[in-house]
């Protein structure tokens, strides 16, 4: 009683071992991400933070950035979470080259129940927060912890070792979409070449439709085996049955790059998008709901 009493006066954010909140907020991208979605099968940090303009956070979220495959080697998706809009967010990560998603909190509601906001203000304090597959807190800190501590909090809970820094690279031929991501992550592709994917002898490949269902009825192509709004994808990924080799396709091209990027920051690999999408489709197209054959 006495600790829970210090924490509420000292407003320090949650202990270890504590169940996490359920937070549920709004993607740089438009998508929705729901923490509980992760349980099970992915641990999550949380980076809150005030802006994403000043020398130390700006430095930071590079930090994490520069980290980032070894987080995924770790089973865990990255997020940063603030009470900026969702196009300030996305201009940010632009801007920074950040792979992962910046979550929108208006109010700071989420994140006073983490007890990362201020008491009376609504604003994100600086506190980074590691919540496990089991839905628990494995470690929250108050202001921006080191990187290689989190990595090495992951490491202990997946009874793993610490994946070591990448090594460096020659420079590759950039097939990109966003600023900054590495190679190889979310491949831009037109439908001629999305079509000759699906047609290789035993192709691994999956077309996905994150359209709205009234877009998919009036046209799709007739190798759509998914039809999942990109808003849900999020919270029903787990219905493709894999997470690789995986072709994303809207309307024009826009949400299916939103929904390759989530992909790819849950850990997903062969991720590609249709430039264009069905509005450059070259291959045949039908009306009609979705028929799985």
């Amino acid at each position: 009683m006495l600790d829970r009493a210090r924490r509420l006066l000292s407003w320090a954010p949650p202990a270890a071992g504590e169940e996490a909140p359920p937070l549920s907020l709004t993607a740089d991208e438009g998508t929705w991400i729901k923490l509980p979605d992760f349980k099970t099968h992915l641990n999550v940090v949380l980076i809150f933070f005030r802006r994403p303009d000043g020398e130390i956070t700006e430095g930071y979220l590079r930090q994490v950035q520069a980290s980032l495959g070894r987080f995924q080697e770790l089973e865990t998706a990255v997020f940063g979470v603030s009470t900026l809009r969702t196009d300030q967010l996305r201009a940010a990560r632009t801007r920074l080259g950040l792979e992962y998603f910046l979550l929108y909190d208006p109010l700071a509601w989420e994140s006073r129940a983490f007890r990362a906001s201020g008491r009376l203000r609504p604003f994100c304090k600086d506190t980074v927060v590691v919540v496990g597959k089991d839905g628990k807190i494995l470690s929250a800190e108050r202001g921006f912890a080191d990187p290689e501590s989190l990595l090495a909090t992951l490491a202990r809970a997946e009874n793993k070792a610490v994946p070591p820094p990448p090594q460096k690279a020659a420079p590759e031929e950039e097939n990109l979409r966003t600023p900054g991501r590495k190679p190889a992550d979310v491949v831009d592709i037109d439908s001629k070449q999305a079509l000759a994917m699906l047609r290789e002898k035993d192709s691994p490949y999956l077309l996905v439709d994150v359209r709205t269902r009234g877009e998919l009825e009036r046209e799709h192509a007739p190798q759509v085996r998914h039809h999942i709004p990109v808003d849900e994808l999020p919270h029903r990924y787990a219905e493709l049955g894999q997470t690789t080799h995986i072709i994303f396709v809207c309307q024009g091209g826009g949400r299916s790059a939103a929904a390759a990027e989530f992909m790819t920051s849950i850990g997903a690999s062969h991720i590609y998008n249709v430039a264009g999408g069905m509005s450059q489709w070259e291959g045949p197209k039908q009306s009609g709901p979705l028929v799985k054959g």
